[in-house]
């Protein structure tokens, strides 16, 4: 259930021409870092705009471009979202409108319970004084699917949750699937605060750069 290994599987199970959109966060980071892309002009991402909120509006831009190339009433390719617990909540109401158009998205939410990326700069760089990153009131996203109209399912870790994501994505029409994952879980390589981008931290690199980068 790492969301390394989630995006990896997500490649094997999507068809090559899927559109993933993401939001902003660590799940940005491990879907570029580790989603197998197969065809041209098939991520739609913020880059380092920072622009949470993002990713379901552009997903359904998304369906509704492909609805209007493929003609009214054809089977449009599949369109991903991938979320996370702190993005996904910018713009939660535009799930009333996948619902109205019965859109083929399926919103991926990797919930940490956290803002994640803000969670690992201050445990690497700023020596884990946590502030406004970490959430106690986590709501139940499959459920406030439910609510909007839309299938909703929450995987369970002590069950099968690559088959039960694999069944959830083989439906048709629009879903939310929450993604239960590790709280501690950090993205790698990343760049620290102030650095240039040719200065990419990795694990065992951890010490030295925090020397470096205080």
């Amino acid at each position: 259930m790492h969301p390394t290994n989630l995006c990896r599987f997500l490649g094997e199970t999507l068809p090559p021409d899927t559109i993933v959109t993401t939001d902003v966060g660590q799940h940005q980071m491990w879907v570029a870092q580790a989603y197998p892309f197969r065809r041209p002009r098939t991520l739609l991402t913020s880059g380092g705009l920072g622009t949470m909120g993002f990713g379901l509006p552009a997903a359904i831009g998304a369906a509704l471009a492909l609805s209007d190339a493929e003609g009214l009433g054809a089977p449009g390719r599949r369109v991903v979202c991938v979320s996370g617990d702190g993005s996904i909540l910018m713009n939660i109401q535009e799930l009333a409108t996948l619902a109205e158009l019965d859109l083929p998205v399926a919103v991926l939410i990797c919930n940490n319970a956290q803002l994640g990326l803000v969670r690992q700069q201050q445990e690497l760089f700023y020596e884990q004084r946590y502030s406004a990153s970490r959430f106690t009131a986590v709501p139940d996203f499959a459920a406030l699917a439910r609510a909007f109209g839309i299938r909703g399912v929450r995987l369970d870790p002590a069950r099968d949750p690559l088959a039960e994501l694999a069944d959830a994505l083989a439906q048709p029409g629009p879903c939310v699937i929450d993604i239960p994952i590790h709280e501690a879980a950090n993205v790698y390589p990343m760049v620290p605060p102030g650095a240039p981008n040719r200065t990419m931290l990795i694990e065992p690199e951890l010490e030295p750069a925090l020397s470096t980068n205080p």
